[in-house]
């Protein structure tokens, strides 16, 4: 689960004026991983292989997060783009194909609360970007975006993106000395979106997205 984060402080500007400041942030906990096995006609089946295989998802910088900045209340829409969106890295075999669901909430709640969740004073809302990079590089103009339908982004694609032509043979089946490293990469998940702040009470705002990966 990825907690996002927003917290709204007042503070005074002169004697009789008082605006307030918004600092808005996403902060990610990765919890949802999964793998699983699957037959989809009319594409070589690696499903009988993949549940012998690890899958991984973790954050490229656990220290960088999604910063929205100062805002004022009624700022309106406020945006990060691509460029600077949170990056996860996804580990796993090569050769396999990997589903990926990114579910967002549609809010960021006052202080998690979630009678706010039909009370506009004290709500947030967000909407979800996301996209996938696998060519074996971090780099956003590799990118593909990823379809998003009311906060919920799902793809399918290879952890390493094939050349021209069929697929590749499926993976060696896990051995004695088996070194993971020959047969994995990885592919990168970029997520980012954008906030409209009206006039909210000041407070802590948070809400979540969850990420799930399975192969295909």
């Amino acid at each position: 689960m990825n907690n996002i984060s927003t917290n709204i402080t007042s503070f005074q500007k002169s004697p009789a004026y008082f605006r307030y400041s918004i600092l808005c942030s996403i902060v990610f906990f990765i919890t949802s991983i999964s793998s699983s096995t699957s037959v989809s006609a009319q594409e070589i089946d690696f499903g009988q292989y993949s549940s012998a295989y690890s899958i991984s998802l973790s954050e490229f910088n656990p220290s960088e997060e999604l910063e929205f900045g100062t805002l004022i209340q009624n700022q309106g829409p406020t945006s990060i783009d691509l460029v600077n969106a949170k990056v996860l890295t996804l580990e796993g075999v090569k050769y396999l194909d990997v589903i990926v669901d990114i579910t967002a909430d549609n809010y960021l709640l006052l202080n998690g609360d979630l009678g706010c969740e039909t009370d506009p004073s004290c709500r947030i809302p967000f909407t979800l970007q996301a996209a996938y990079a696998n060519r074996g590089n971090n780099n956003v103009n590799e990118s593909v975006s990823i379809t998003v339908l009311s906060n919920v982004a799902s793809a399918q694609f290879q952890i390493l993106q094939r050349t021209n032509g069929p697929p590749g043979p499926p993976p060696t089946p896990v051995y004695e000395g088996y070194d993971p490293n020959i047969f994995n990469e990885t592919a990168y998940l970029y997520i980012y979106g954008s906030i409209n702040v009206g006039n909210v009470d000041a407070g802590s705002y948070t809400s979540s997205i969850s990420v799930t990966i399975n192969y295909d």
